[in-house]
């Protein structure tokens, strides 16, 4: 826009204002109230664009926005009560909701006191749990109904109800209306080509450092900049505020944001003014001059700068506050927000490699060039963190410096990448700590090659979006090619190794496979599988077991029915269990007969269906080859024919964006990474987690084809993915054919959800047969089924009706396979009425999933049909969400209701499991699956839980065990009762999971933490299933189930414990508080132990197979990929998702390590806080943000888990959670006790004030009731102060010396916060103060002890402070009151326990059981013991009365049984049988305990006193001797010779290694020599060893030293003098090197040859001193002539040569070339001397020279001078 746009903009908004007040005032003259005619400062109204569904009179639907109170919506009759009005927000809002007003209408003064009941509920994701905002009895209608959300959340839905109309506290006539409604978000109203640069400027202050900096521009009105840690008043000077942009820049105008409130009940008012400076001034301009601003309707200001829409060029701004006036006190100054808007311009930027190339982002890739404009003032903003940005420098280069400018304000954590060829990144550096970038960027000198450099955005205090400024980049060029990106290559189905036909001979050797893998291949053979037809003559799947030739035969008509046979017999005949979570494989000696019998089972339900779309990630996100091929194993293994399976999904995606005109980045970031493909393919979010390697696109096809190959031998069909419209939200920029027919769906828990193409477009079919080609390319022509839930959780059809969607979604299905069958998850609000009656032509085509009907079963009644509108359905277990840990189940609820619907409904078609997350409560599956199949599929029974339980736990534990079995029925009695397990989804979550704080309701947004059933029953579960711990702890099943359980104790206590330290926090007691908060910290480090003992329980289990999946990828992709594994169980998302979308912690999971290292250190943090308040210290409280960055620190960490069981005692572990963590080891609550109560039925209990009886609410005598769920409560429409008391009115006077007050349970409304209480003595008559004080804000008891009064008549409790929801009403009550009176020790009576313990001692313990005796003796002797103990108390003494009462009813009469010894005598006479001859075989040690087992049998049988017992053991003793008589000797000849072979061998020919090994294997052979027990296996193992030793002994190496030992002694005769030192000396190191080696006898070969190379080199650089002789007589010769007779010309050439020669002469380096030269050279000047002629005047000396001899004197001096310096060069 403009400038004078902006400028129109903001002069239309003031007129806009004025006469939105013009029209109000007139409107209010006349009419009534309007409001809303101006929206709120910094949010938008969009109730008026909801989707709004009114019980009756949609007509009036606009009354409720069109901003007139007097015109409103209400239904057409007074029965309309209770009303519920729904407003479904639009479907393309991405903002989430700040604040909700409803206004109600009022005509006159008769209607002052109007009220009724006000509830506001909100969805997330439309789903239909209704969490409750807002819930007031009572409310006024003449008062607005407002709530604003602490933190802004992602809603889908809004929902009002009205009830119980009132005037006063009388019933009135009126009907529920609404006159107004209103639905703030964030009004996002900017300029499009105008910036707020303010998020880059530096901010300071006076405060020097006070307050955070960062919510002056984080964008975020709510978050306030305190700049100064005092009141205005002590402010020496100006309080300022500086925000530099670090250059001029083009500024259209300002925005100043103070705090904005509701009411402002200080009055706040602000006077401040604003200033501007350029970088070349030397003082302030005044820009804006003591403008005034307040906290509630003038709490934001814009300032216009420019004139006529120019803009002004300024780089520092400071807002000065000159005052604020307030009621309240001397105000600390703050600022919401300041905005800076301006024109981002371009700047050059040439060294930078970076400029102006080519960039690609994740999210929001239109504005990345922003990051390599050269403007650091300019800033690319993602859509969330992590994001990053691929820079294309497109040549490769030798980087030496990166520069990374980021947001100023906060601080940034990031990585920076390089690549090569665009496909594999390499990490070069990690910023990590919370040091803000500075001004000039975050500097780094690197050395690195790369052509991409990407730069990875883990965080970023300040906001929640990714944010780079400018990225520059320095270096040189290197030169080298640049590498093409490689292209990912896949190959079509057709033709590859999976596109084969199947055999039967295929299916059986399936079937086989999974008996190899689950058994084990010698196993096989047990088994004939056969494929047939039903015997019954129908066409229902069965399967039959028989005997034949010696084998189990199994027959079905398909691989999966013979599979579910194949688990029949091993479960009811063998007692093995194959489970997801520990297995019991413990295969008998031989097989187990059927005894003739012929067993068959068959199934009606043609479908057993498997998962939900969020199974594949909570569960499958990671998995690869091995766990998948167990899961089929299982799967078929329990009859489920039909996997929803979406492995590889992302070749498909990645094949067809491509074709429709993406890149193959773009792509891969629409793709998200590999823990969220669930809600990717459901249409909730695009690109979170990614991008995927392209290795992953190639490895995961392999692995979904040939999981495909091996479903399709087994009869199951793989569901594909059908296709709805999903599209990319920017697809019309890819492909313009698409504009007109794209539809924005909004976001899905602050997720931008991917867009749909409209379903009557032409687009909508083109694009459908694109996906089922590619896909059909893909993965074959493998399935007839394909999901999809078009607006799932929400969505926007466009205007184009459901049933038109169904039918043109359905029909284009069929076009691409004429047998297709849809797949709709029962899930929300789907599938529709009218999506349903799209496809009922086709509903044949169409297979309905009931999700959740274990526990809300649709089947019978959605949408009011029947059967889904008599479509085919499945029935489905749920159960479990978001992968979080906990037992829970609603057994008997599928149990009955799955036969019941079986032979019952008409379109019922199967079952199906459907758990968010799998691999948890094991029993719920292996039992579900049973329940459909029978002797006659159309007379399916339910199955006798007790009876099966019993199989159950023997065939998972492999030993019967009477204490596990009725630790099972405890177990399904609790957590597994429908009854006790209707809350919220899923197992009641862990408090240790959750963020801390005083109050807990749940970990997760729909979680809940409520728990029915009585804890101490599961701990009583927990102890009867270690009682046979020794017996059964080899079974993995049984070690899984103990852990889970103790875990469960574990979180209930957990529960228990943090009550206990938020009740002694809130009494201020620092002691108790430090002791529990102590033990609480302790109980987390018993559950991450607890959990530690099983692999399933392992966080670095799920992260390593998480970055396990990158084995083929590059360094970018392990982070990423545990990246996703970390973020999914802990934020789920980013910070918008985590908090505003209200996913943080849904998937939480009681894991080993991730409770240590993320959920203890939350708890540590919060405790530490609370314990400086104790302390007199001011606590910290965190923000939802403050927790996300401490969480978001885990996510982003990469350090290593274990992945193996920490090996730790579960036994000892249970006893110590059984002894020191169970729910009666926390300590009690005293103000709960009600040991000293004076009984109610003595008491009346009155008020000042009391609501009539409304539901739960009313009289002052539900204080009394005993109910904790009715309660006292003040008339709703608030009364006066002094009202607000109860009085409690004793029958007779009575002694009280305290008194105890329950708040409400629910709600917070009337809770007393401070009291008064008083006592009368003359009944009412007169009163005085016995206490004073204040309560906590909880809904714990409270109590208050006084000293003791007597003769009370009357206790009456005021109410000097209570919470309301309204600042104009007073209000109070309460759920319980009791009244204490002193306790005097009673005299402790141990007459019934002598009398108990009196007929104890007549009994006789031979009349029972030797079990039950032994339980009675210790009750017995415990009795004793208390009876004598002087110091008993009456609890004591009532506890053993008890125990010794309950020990005699459980005794055990001994019944006479006759002693049995027939098995023991065919034993006897069987062993007599055995030879000498066949003794001599065994093994001695079997020998002797044959022959004295036998002898203790003959002695047993001759004793006719004998008991049974002894006989049995005696029976059991032989018959396993008897076992062992197979145990024979081993022939030990061969061995004796091989021994004896190794005689010969010489140590020294060998290896030191393998004759080590040799030693070792000869030793253990000698020991099985000398054993005389030795058997034969034993025997040739060890004959095997010793061969192998032999065969792997390795010739030592021979060394050859003879050349080098030659070579040395040819050096060591030479002699030095004769050669050049130089030489000489370059010699000796090698002659030194060489004399080591050869003196080294582990020298190898190599070195002595290397050795030898050098000295020989070194010898043939020996150089010999030449011979000087004939030079020596030339410089003589020279020396005698007389210089006289020479011409002067030739005698300075001889002159010139003899110091030339002198110096060689003298230089004994010199080479022999060197003095041949000299001695030429010397001999050519002498030969060209001349005589001088007479006359000649140019001798060369005078006459009196003595010739040569001073030239000589000098040459000579020369010389030494050379040599001197030649040796200081050598040294």
């Amino acid at each position: 826009m403009k400038g004078e746009e902006k400028m129109k903009r903001i002069v239309r908004k003031c007129f806009m204002a004025f006469l939105a007040l013009f029209i109000t005032l007139s409107f209010v003259s006349t009419h009534g109230i309007m409001v809303n005619a101006v929206e709120e400062s910094g949010l938008v109204d969009i109730a008026k664009h909801c989707d709004v569904t009114v019980p009756q009179n949609e007509g009036a639907i606009s009354n409720m926005f069109d901003g007139n109170t007097q015109t409103i919506w209400s239904p057409s009759s007074t029965a309309g009560w209770p009303a519920t009005v729904t407003f479904k927000l639009p479907a393309d809002n991405t903002k989430p909701v700040e604040k909700i007003v409803i206004r109600f209408k009022i005509e006159n003064s008769s209607q002052e006191n109007w009220n009724m009941d006000v509830k506001l509920g909100y969805y997330v994701n439309s789903v239909t749990d209704e969490l409750i905002a807002k819930d007031v009895k009572g409310h006024m209608l003449k008062n607005a109904f407002e709530f604003e959300f602490d933190e802004p959340i992602n809603i889908s839905h809004a929902l009002v109800t009205m009830a119980n109309p009132k005037n006063g506290d009388s019933q009135a006539g009126f009907w529920p209306q609404i006159a107004e409604m209103e639905i703030y978000v964030a009004d996002d109203d900017q300029e499009s080509n105008l910036s707020n640069l303010a998020s880059n400027a530096v901010i300071t202050s006076c405060g020097n450092g006070a307050g955070n900096a960062s919510n002056l521009v984080d964008g975020n009105y709510s978050s306030l900049y305190v700049f100064y840690n005092g009141g205005m008043s002590t402010i020496n000077g100006e309080a300022w505020v500086q925000a530099d942009l670090g250059r001029d820049m083009s500024i259209s105008s300002l925005e100043i944001a103070f705090e904005k409130l509701a009411s402002d009940a200080n009055n706040f008012g602000f006077i401040y003014s604003i200033y501007g400076m350029k970088t070349t001034d030397t003082d302030w301009t005044k820009l804006v001059a003591s403008a005034t601003a307040n906290r509630t309707d003038n709490s934001v200001n814009e300032h216009l700068l420019g004139v006529d829409g120019a803009t002004v060029k300024y780089s520092k701004f400071k807002i000065v506050i000159e005052s604020i006036t307030s009621t309240g006190g001397d105000p600390w100054p703050a600022i919401a927000e300041f905005k800076i808007f301006g024109k981002e311009e371009a700047v050059q930027d040439p060294d930078n490699l970076a400029w102006q190339k080519p960039t690609h982002t994740n999210t929001n890739n239109a504005t990345s060039s922003k990051i390599t404009d050269g403007n650091v003032a300019s800033s690319w903003s993602g859509a969330y963190y992590p994001g990053y940005v691929d820079i294309d420098l497109e040549e490769n280069y030798n980087i030496s410096d990166i520069e990374v400018y980021l947001p100023t304000s906060g601080y940034s954590q990031y990585d920076i990448y390089t690549s090569m060829d665009g496909r594999d990144f390499t990490k070069l550096l990690s910023k990590t700590d919370t040091e803000s970038t500075p001004a000039n960027g975050d500097c780094y000198e690197v050395d690195v090659e790369a052509r991409i450099v990407r730069v990875y955005i883990n965080y970023q205090s300040s906001g929640s979006n990714a944010v780079i400024n400018e990225v520059r980049v320095l270096g040189e060029a290197s030169g080298t090619l640049v590498q093409s990106t490689p292209a990912v290559e896949v190959e079509n189905f057709a033709n590859s190794k999976y596109d084969v036909e199947i055999t039967d001979e295929m299916t059986i050797a399936e079937v086989q496979g999974i008996i190899s893998r689950q058994l084990g291949e010698q196993y096989i053979n047990w088994f004939d599988f056969s494929l047939g037809t039903n015997p019954n003559g129908n066409e229902y799947d069965y399967f039959t077991l028989s005997e034949s030739n010696g084998k189990i035969h199994i027959e079905g008509n398909d691989g999966v029915s013979l599979a579910t046979g194949l688990n029949h017999y091993l479960k009811y005949y063998l007692n093995v269990h194959i489970s997801q979570v520990g297995n019991q494989v413990k295969m008998p000696a031989e097989i187990v007969s059927l005894n003739g019998e012929t067993v068959t089972r068959e199934t009606k339900l043609p479908i057993r269906y498997a998962y939900n779309y969020c199974t594949l990630s909570y569960s499958m996100a990671f998995w690869g080859e091995e766990e998948w091929r167990n899961e089929l194993d299982w799967l078929a293994l329990n009859g489920v024919n039909a996997v929803l399976d979406a492995t590889a999904q992302e070749e498909v995606w990645r094949r067809f964006l491509q074709e429709v005109g993406y890149t193959a980045q773009e792509a891969k970031d629409y793709i998200s990474g590999p823990a969220y493909y669930a809600w990717s393919y459901m249409a909730n979010m695009a690109g979170y987690g990614g991008p995927v390697h392209d290795s992953w696109f190639v490895d995961r096809t392999e692995l979904a084809r040939s999981n495909q190959l091996s479903m399709r031998k087994l009869g199951m069909q793989p569901i594909l993915q059908g296709y709805s419209g999903m599209v990319p939200v920017d697809i019309e920029t890819k492909d313009p054919s698409t504009k007109g027919s794209v539809i924005g769906q909004g976001s899905w828990c602050s997720f931008t959800r991917p867009s749909m193409l409209n379903a009557t477009s032409q687009s909508f079919r083109d694009y459908a047969k694109i996906f089922y080609k590619i896909q059909k390319d893909v993965f074959g022509d493998v399935t007839d089924f394909y999901a999809t839930d078009p607006y799932h959780e929400g969505g926007n059809p466009g205007g184009v009706s459901a049933n038109v969607v169904g039918a043109n979604v359905l029909d284009e299905m069929m076009i691409a396979d004429e047998n297709a069958v849809w797949v709709v998850q029962s899930w929300g609000t789907n599938p529709t009425t009218g999506l349903l009656q799209g496809v009922a032509p086709n509903k044949d085509h169409v297979l309905i999933l009931d999700l959740y009907a274990e526990k809300l079963p649709r089947w019978e009644s959605f949408n009011g049909t029947r059967e889904f509108t008599d479509t085919p359905w499945v029935y489905c277990m749920l159960n479990n969400f978001g992968g979080r840990l906990g037992l829970h189940g609603h057994i008997e609820n599928f149990v009955n209701e799955v036969p019941k619907a079986i032979n019952s409904a008409k379109y019922m078609k199967g079952i199906g499991i459907t758990p968010e997350a799998s691999v948890n409560n094991p029993v719920l599956y292996d039992l579900f699956f049973e329940t459909i199949w029978a002797e006659d599929g159309d007379n399916v029974e339910a199955i006798d839980l007790d009876a099966w339980f019993k199989d159950y736990t023997t065939r998972r534990y492999g030993a019967e065990s009477e204490s596990a079995y009725q630790a099972m029925l405890i177990l399904n009695e609790t957590v597994y009762n429908p009854s006790l397990n209707m809350k919220g989804q899923g197992a009641p979550e862990s408090v240790v999971n959750a963020r801390p704080a005083t109050n807990i309701n749940a970990a997760s947004t729909w979680g809940n933490a409520v728990i029915d059933y009585d804890k101490e029953d599961l701990e009583k579960a927990a102890g009867l299933l270690l009682e046979d711990y020794d017996l059964l702890k080899d079974s993995d099943g049984y070690l899984y189930d103990v852990a889970n359980v103790l875990e469960q104790v574990l979180s209930n206590s957990a529960q228990e414990y943090q009550k206990a330290m938020v009740r002694v926090y809130e009494a201020r007691d620092l002691e108790q508080f430090t002791a529990i908060s102590n033990k609480f910290l302790d109980l987390i480090d018993m559950v991450d132990k607890v959990t530690g003992t099983q692999e399933y329980f392992l966080v670095g289990r799920w992260i390593e197979q998480a970055k396990g999946l990158a084995d083929n990828a590059d360094e970018f992709t392990k982070e990423l990929y545990e990246f996703n594994a970390r973020s999914l169980i802990t934020t789920w998302g980013s910070i918008n998702q985590a908090n505003s979308g209200g996913l943080h912690d849904y998937s939480n999971r009681q894991w080993s390590g991730l409770t240590k290292d993320y959920y203890k250190p939350r708890w540590e943090l919060w405790i530490a806080e609370r314990t400086k308040e104790l302390m007199g210290e001011s606590g910290k409280n965190y923000s939802s943000a403050q927790w996300f960055a401490m969480e978001w620190q885990w996510v982003n960490e990469n350090n290593l888990y274990a992945t193996e069981s920490n090996g730790l005692d579960l036994n000892e572990l249970g006893k110590d959670v059984l002894k020191n963590y169970t729910v009666d080891q926390v300590p009690k609550d005293p103000a709960a006790d009600d040991v000293k109560d004076i009984a109610t039925d003595l008491m009346t209990v009155t008020s000042g004030s009391e609501q009539s009886t409304s539901g739960s609410e009313g009289p002052a005598s539900n204080m009394i009731d005993g109910n904790t769920s009715t309660i006292w409560h003040s008339v709703w429409s608030g009364t006066d102060r002094d009202n607000l008391w109860v009085n409690i009115h004793l029958s007779e006077p009575s002694t009280v010396d305290g008194l105890r007050y329950l708040p409400r349970q629910n709600g917070s409304n009337g809770i007393i916060t401070g009291y008064i209480i008083e006592v009368s003595q003359d009944n009412g008559e007169t009163y005085h103060q016995v206490a004073t004080g204040t309560w906590a804000n909880s809904s714990a008891w409270k109590a208050v002890q006084f000293t003791a009064e007597e003769n009370v008549t009357d206790v009456r409790l005021k109410a000097t402070t209570s919470i309301s929801d309204s600042s104009s009403k007073n209000y109070a009550s309460g759920a319980e009151i009791r009244l204490t009176a002193p306790q005097s020790e009673p005299e402790v009576d141990k007459f019934e326990l002598q009398e108990v313990i009196a007929t104890a001692e007549a009994l006789n313990e031979a009349d029972y059981t030797s079990v039950s005796w032994t339980e009675f003796k210790t009750a017995m002797d415990n009795a004793k013991e208390v009876l004598e103990k002087a110091d008993a108390t009456q609890e004591e003494v009532d506890n053993a009365i008890t125990a010794l009462q309950e020990a005699k009813e459980a005794l055990v009469k001994a019944e006479e049984t006759v002693v049995s010894k027939t098995a023991l005598q065919i034993a006897v006479e069987m062993a007599g049988n055995v030879t000498e001859e066949q003794l001599d075989k065994v093994v001695p040690a079997v020998v002797t305990e044959f022959n004295a087992a036998l002898e203790e049998a003959r002695v047993i049988l001759a004793n006719d006193n004998a008991t049974q017992e002894e006989v049995d053991a005696s029976f059991a003793r032989l018959s396993v001797a008897m076992h062992m008589l197979e145990f024979l000797k081993g022939d030990k000849a061969e061995l004796q010779d091989l021994v004896d072979s190794t005689a010969e061998l010489v140590e020294g020919n060998y290896t030191e290694e393998s004759w080590s090994a040799l030693q070792e294997a000869l030793t253990n052979a000698n020991t099985v020599l000398n054993n005389e027990n030795a058997m034969q296996e034993e025997v040739d193992e060890a004959y095997d060893n010793l061969q192998a030793a032999i065969n792997g002994l390795e010739e030592a190496e021979v060394v050859d030293k003879s050349l080098l030992e030659a070579m040395v002694n040819k050096v060591l005769g030479l002699e030095e003098d004769k050669y050049i030192p130089s030489t000489w000396q370059a010699m000796l190191p090698e002659l030194e090197a060489a004399q080591e080696v050869l003196g080294n006898e582990k020298a190898t070969q190599v070195e002595v040859d290397e050795a030898c190379d050098a000295l020989t080199r070194a010898y043939l650089n020996l150089r010999l001193k030449p011979n000087k002789d004939l030079l020596a007589d030339l410089i003589n010769k020279a020396n005698g002539l007389n210089s006289a007779s020479y011409t002067a010309n030739t005698w300075a050439v001889v002159a010139d040569e003899v110091i030339k020669a002198q110096a060689v002469l003298n230089n004994p380096e010199a080479s022999e070339a060197e003095v041949k030269a000299a001695e030429k050279a010397l001999t050519k000047a002498l030969e060209g001397l001349e005589l001088v002629k007479a006359g000649d005047t140019t001798a060369s000396i005078k006459t009196g020279d003595n010739g040569l001899v001073g030239i000589f004197a000098s040459l000579s001096m020369l010389s030494l001078a050379g040599l001197s310096l030649l040796r200081r060069k050598e040294d």
